[in-house]
């Protein structure tokens, strides 16, 4: 593919204008203990501006600290008017209501009195490769598709504090990622996941999506892509051809939701496949409420703590079977509000 291979050429800033067309737009840090994975942590910058109104933009910040052995996750968002922070547009340095984000770095607070948030946190930048949701640059500075999702840090190691009602996390090189996202709006409906810690110690990591998009009045099928590095090599499972894949499955039954898939790719040694199955119950998310540019709602079910498996096949022979225990990110967009999942911001 012909983009960029390096985070600072011009895919790891603002992409917001002035533009009255709306936008939303984010930024997200997250990481996982990799001696307890089912601690978790996740911190997000958005813009949102609504459609027509440009000066309206307000300025989001969100954090949660999952910890599944308790089963009590906390989060926290706090609100600003966009002119009122420092967002910086030719390089990674945003400041939403004092919380920094900048190039190996995150510090700051979200939230309010006993809820409030606090993370003092370094992450790797500089070494990292970056993974393109998608196969072609022009699919990021063009219309189609009309979000877009860009990842420059897919295995950082996290350092650092998290602390919550007194209770301070200490953060020891967690393996992580910080991605990037924006668009006119979020996508209607969407399952994303990211994992980067194995049960095995894997020099691995998956980012992958379905998502549907807008046809008229009605919803396209199902679209999925996703990008695998396993053992020093990248494997692209998003060629344009074969976005639409009918093996998609979601299910949401019985307090638990999944999301599986097969994709293929042609590479210069053979045909692979990828198989991937991801799966997260009720007390592993978290609901939070997305707001789009044209003032419609959503409700992101937010886990950093589900259970993935993937495996890889070249030809007749297998690669690789792997498994992420509670190590997994997973976010399911959707516009059914009784799913029975708490919201918590």
């Amino acid at each position: 593919m012909s983009a960029p291979v390096d985070p600072r050429h011009g895919m790891d800033v603002l992409r917001w204008t002035s533009s009255p067309r709306g936008h939303v737009e984010s930024f997200f840090l997250k990481a996982n203990d990799p001696r307890a994975p089912e601690r978790a942590l996740w911190l997000k910058w958005t813009v949102l501006a609504p459609v027509g109104r440009p000066g309206d933009a307000v300025a989001e910040l969100w954090a949660i600290r999952f910890d599944g052995a308790s089963g009590a996750h906390h989060a926290a968002k706090t609100t600003a008017a966009a002119s009122a922070c420092q967002l910086a547009r030719d390089r990674l340095a945003l400041e939403v209501a004092g919380a920094e984000l900048g190039p190996g770095y995150a510090r700051g607070g979200a939230g309010e009195g006993a809820a409030r948030i606090t993370w003092s946190l370094e992450f790797d930048y500089d070494d990292q490769r970056p993974m393109f949701g998608f196969p072609h640059l022009w699919m990021y500075e063009g219309g189609f598709p009309k979000g877009k999702l860009y990842t420059s840090c897919p295995q950082t190691r996290v350092t650092g504090t998290i602390e919550r009602g007194g209770e301070r996390w200490r953060v020891d090189g967690w393996p992580g990622m910080l991605g990037h996202n924006w668009g006119a709006a979020h996508n209607p409906r969407y399952h994303w996941a990211q994992c980067s810690l194995f049960d095995d110690g894997a020099d691995a990591v998956f980012e992958g999506y379905s998502g549907k998009i807008r046809l008229g009045p009605a919803l396209s099928p199902w679209l999925t892509g996703a990008v695998v590095r396993h053992a020093g090599r990248t494997l692209r499972f998003h060629a344009l051809r074969r976005l639409l894949n009918r093996s998609v499955r979601v299910d949401a039954r019985d307090g638990r939701w999944s999301w599986s898939f097969r994709a293929r790719a042609r590479e210069p040694d053979g045909a692979w496949r990828l198989d991937w199955r991801v799966a997260a119950p009720r007390e592993d998310l978290v609901g939070l409420r997305y707001v789009n540019p044209d003032g419609s709602l959503n409700h992101c079910l937010n886990s950093k703590i589900a259970t993935c498996e993937l495996e890889l096949t070249r030809g007749r022979e297998r690669v690789a079977r792997l498994r992420g225990t509670r190590s997994c990110a997973y976010e399911i967009l959707t516009q059914d509000f009784d799913h029975g999942v708490a919201v918590l911001a």
